[in-house]
């Protein structure tokens, strides 16, 4: 857990199933949920677990949609979330969405919109609305797409910069959001960024600041974060 002043405290002991690449996000306002994922040996699930406003992580929820590893998962309008892409297994990638209510459920799928893909990375922006960017299927990607603010996701928008996997997003500023790092078309780790306006605009890349790397994690802090 991370505290109000930054400072992350030591190891809590693990609930519900250990597995790698999940997706997460906030919802309800001040709670969390972290879902789908690979328990190893290429077994992808859909079961979920919702985090309180205290931190506190829940045993697994069934799991309901697809099972999958590597999608993204965002806030969108306001106290809900949704989850989104990924792949099943055998290079078979998908674009269907799974919406979260603002109690923490996690609805049937919906038909993927845009171009099937894993290991992008998701934010939200402009207050209650996000957007999914970049990824990988048989070539990496820097397009987008934009998801209204009742969970609609739109079909892809023209990528805007450098072309890449296992980047991460986050939101900042109270309506805006950064994709950053990630390994690019030459399978180099990078460390540019590219800023989204308020109206999900994505911009140019940004010269990289410090280490450039892959499969890392990005959020938001304080109140307007």
């Amino acid at each position: 857990l991370v505290t109000n002043a930054g400072v992350i405290g030591t190891d809590v002991s693990g609930v519900g199933t250990a597995r790698t690449e999940p997706a997460a996000a906030n919802y309800g306002g001040d709670k969390a949920i972290f879902g789908y994922g690979e328990t190893g040996g290429s077994t992808f699930v859909s079961m979920s677990n919702l985090v309180t406003n205290a931190g506190v992580i829940g045993t697994d929820v069934s799991g309901v949609g697809t099972a999958r590893t590597e999608p993204a998962a965002a806030n969108y309008g306001g106290d809900k979330a949704i989850f989104g892409y990924g792949e099943t297994g055998g290079s078979t990638f998908v674009s269907m969405s799974n919406l979260v209510t603002n109690a923490g459920v996690i609805g049937t799928d919906v038909s993927g919109v845009g171009t099937a893909r894993r290991s992008l990375a998701a934010a939200s922006y402009g207050t209650d609305k996000a957007i999914f960017g970049y990824g990988y299927a048989s070539s990496k990607f820097s397009l987008t797409n934009l998801v209204s603010n009742s969970g609609v996701v739109a079909s892809d928008v023209t990528g805007v910069g450098t072309a890449r996997h296992n980047l991460a997003a986050t939101n900042y500023g109270g309506d805006k959001a950064i994709f950053g790092y990630g390994s690019n078309a030459s399978a180099a780790n990078v460390s540019l960024t590219n800023l989204v306006n308020s109206s999900g605009v994505v911009a140019s890349d940004v010269t990289g600041v410090g280490t450039a790397r892959q499969g890392l994690a990005a959020a938001g802090y304080s109140i307007s974060a």
